[in-house]
């Protein structure tokens, strides 16, 4: 019996994702992975695109905000990572996408209580001053100090997108209604 399995999986969903894509599209997703600086050769061959088209849709990318350039250069040129706001807005985005504004506002609370406790144990304002001034703390504390604080701020971040949402929502529903613009008055 014949094994009609393809011989290079790897290969054919590369030439797929090549032909079902545009570069502008294979660069950004690309670059929704990058964390770390990488080169334009790096993110061009990822992209399976020239570095000159690498290049070009990394500018737009970083006037969008959604890249950034690492600081300084090396050697071998620019490099460039996820813009740190990008992955907050796209966090907060799935927080609003799994849970409703009044669940999480209860879960900011709850959050903000956490972080209270820790810091009256501890007569600290965070775990890194908790580490300067010396103050004895578990590993598992630490850990679940900093996971509980960086919650929190991205819940707060989630919230603040849903409030800037409505606003917007508000302000185009005005418009769109012959509302006055707070531009003209």
């Amino acid at each position: 019996m014949a094994d009609d399995r393809p011989t290079n999986v790897n290969k054919r969903v590369t030439k797929e994702w090549a032909a079902d894509t545009n570069p502008g599209e294979r660069v950004r997703t690309v670059m929704k992975r990058t964390y770390d600086p990488q080169s334009v050769a790096t993110i061009a061959e990822r992209a399976l695109i020239s570095e000159t088209t690498t290049r070009k849709h990394l500018d737009i990318l970083a006037e969008e905000g959604f890249v950034k350039t690492a600081t300084p250069p090396d050697e071998n040129g620019t490099r460039y990572k996820r813009a740190p706001r990008s992955v907050v807005l796209e966090r907060a985005g799935q927080i609003l996408d799994s849970v409703d504004v009044e669940t999480l506002s209860a879960r900011v609370t709850e959050l903000r209580e956490t972080v209270r406790e820790f810091e009256e144990q501890t007569g600290a304002e965070s775990p890194c001053a908790a580490a300067i001034d010396d103050i004895e703390l578990d590993a598992a504390a630490v850990t679940e100090w900093q996971t509980t604080y960086r919650n929190l701020k991205l819940a707060r971040a989630a919230l603040a997108l849903a409030d800037a949402t409505e606003a917007v929502e508000a302000y185009t529903d005005s418009i769109d209604h012959g509302g006055p613009s707070p531009l003209n008055g």
